[in-house]
């Protein structure tokens, strides 16, 4: 000030002041000011200092508090890795002489993490005396904290913080230090708390994963119980596949199931149940047994054999769970049809998709017909059956929605999609068909499980009225997945 001849203002200067009895840490903002005389000349100096020792130690603290805040870990493996920030914070920390973890696991308190001055006998004694009563100690210039460990009954540990010598002790500082014990020890109690729920949440998804593993494991289990070899009936060639579900929890009820009737008739039967777990796969057992046990018996029509299943599912309560949609196509042989090498394909559809006709020149109809009520949705509703010749070397393709549908996909266009993967493949086998069907339209691994069955009517000679028909050769597969 006296060479510029300017007022200078100086902000929170720290100074060590030995005011009571002691070096004391202090903080002024001063401002000197030159007075002139009557000629302009510096002839004296005005300095106003004011005292804002409590406003700078304030902010400080509040500093600190936040940056031990940011520092606490929310999780941890053990005590040491939850102490080293929090040390490493109070380590740069000017009210803050000392600061240190205990380890309590043991007989008595083991020294686990420490910054500062030395321990001495005075904090050993008061930190055995917390290890022992579980409360905290509050002293002259030391705060000893036990950390409570909520999920174990007890304490996790100790920590203990010595004031600095440069600030006199009193209640502010007291409570201060308190408050950063109080706030080490709640961050500790909330990280066990969210380990403990963790590992909680932990043990659960693993039973679960196990849980969905044994119900995966049973319901395929059951599927391939009861998905069996399609027969070989002459001058036809069967395939069939089912693929289960990419995940574990979407394993599902989708069947494919083929047959020839006490009249002799081959029976096509394609069916996916409501829901994806074992209670679908069980029901799915159910539903199969009765469409098979009932058209094999009976030799009725598709449609009078759906009805049928309709009733047995109400008449033996198999609950709300019996709910799915099912096509039963029946291949049928006049003798008119045999001395012309044709037949025909009766069908009913409850809910289900439309079946696919690859003719003998590669090209495909969609046989889409009145589409009637899913089985078990509402028994007693009356059924249609719809019919198409089938001609030699013409193939009949029945599938699940798994094959088609995609997630915000149009339906109708995914089936048409199917319809165009399959066109050309008269010159494929059977098997060749459905292997191509499942290559290209799953490409990867599938959100839904897949069932699929093909017929390809064989070549005939045409019978003369009255002589009897000739034996063919025949085949048929099955694979799953």
């Amino acid at each position: 000030m006296l060479r510029s001849g300017r007022a200078t203002w100086h902000e929170d200067l720290r100074l060590i002041v030995n005011r009571s009895g002691f070096d004391e840490e202090t903080f002024f903002t001063f401002s000197y000011s030159p007075l002139r005389d009557d000629g302009g000349r510096i002839a004296g100096v005005l300095d106003i200092s004011t005292e804002t020792t409590q406003e700078v130690v304030n902010q400080r603290r509040l500093v600190t508090l936040g940056e031990l805040h940011a520092a606490l870990p929310t999780r941890f493996g053990d005590l040491r890795s939850f102490a080293r920030p929090v040390v490493a914070v109070l380590g740069e920390c000017a009210d803050v002489a000392r600061a240190v973890f205990y380890d309590v696991d043991g007989t008595r308190p083991a020294l686990l993490l420490e910054t500062g001055d030395p321990a001495d006998d005075e904090e050993r004694r008061l930190v055995a005396r917390a290890f022992a009563t579980h409360q905290r100690e509050v002293v002259d210039g030391l705060v000893v904290k036990p950390l409570r460990d909520t999920s174990r009954g007890g304490i996790a540990g100790i920590v203990v913080l010595r004031a600095a010598t440069g600030r006199p002790w009193d209640g502010d500082y007291a409570r201060y230090l308190s408050v950063l014990a109080s706030t080490i020890g709640a961050a500790l109690r909330d990280a066990v708390r969210l380990r403990s729920t963790l590992d909680a949440l932990r043990q659960r998804a693993q039973r679960s994963e196990q849980e969905a593993a044994r119900v995966r494991e049973v319901s395929l289990a059951l599927q391939q119980a009861v998905l069996t070899a399609p027969p070989a009936p002459d001058h036809l060639e069967l395939a069939a596949h089912y693929q289960p579900a990419a995940l574990e929890r979407d394993i599902g009820g989708d069947w494919y199931d083929a047959f020839v009737t006490r009249d002799g008739a081959t029976t096509l039967v394609i069916g996916d149940v409501v829901g994806h777990d074992l209670t679908a796969a069980a029901t799915m057992g159910q539903l199969r047994g009765l469409v098979r046990a009932i058209g094999y018996d009976s030799g009725e029509a598709p449609a009078r054999v759906l009805e049928r299943v309709d009733d047995a599912v109400r008449g033996l309560a198999l609950g709300d769970s019996a709910i799915a949609t099912v096509i039963v196509a029946r291949i049928e042989q006049t003798e008119d049809e045999r001395r012309l090498g044709v037949r025909t394909v009766r069908w009913s559809s409850a809910g289900h998709l439309p079946p696919l006709l690859v003719r003998a020149n590669g090209s495909v109809d969609v046989l889409e017909r009145r589409t009637d009520l899913p089985i078990g949705l509402c028994p007693g509703t009356p059924r249609h059956d719809h019919s198409v010749e089938l001609r030699p070397d013409e193939t009949l393709v029945l599938y699940t929605d798994g094959l088609v549908e995609r997630r915000g996909h149009d339906l109708r266009a995914d089936i048409a999609e199917l319809a165009r993967t399959l066109h050309g493949s008269h010159t494929l086998s059977v098997d060749e068909v459905v292997k191509t069907a499942l290559a290209r339209m799953l490409p990867g691994p599938g959100e839904d499980d897949v069932a699929i069955v093909a017929l390809r009517t064989g070549p005939e000679e045409r019978v003369p009225e009255g002589a009897p028909a000739t034996p063919a050769t025949s085949a048929a597969t099955a694979t799953t997945a």
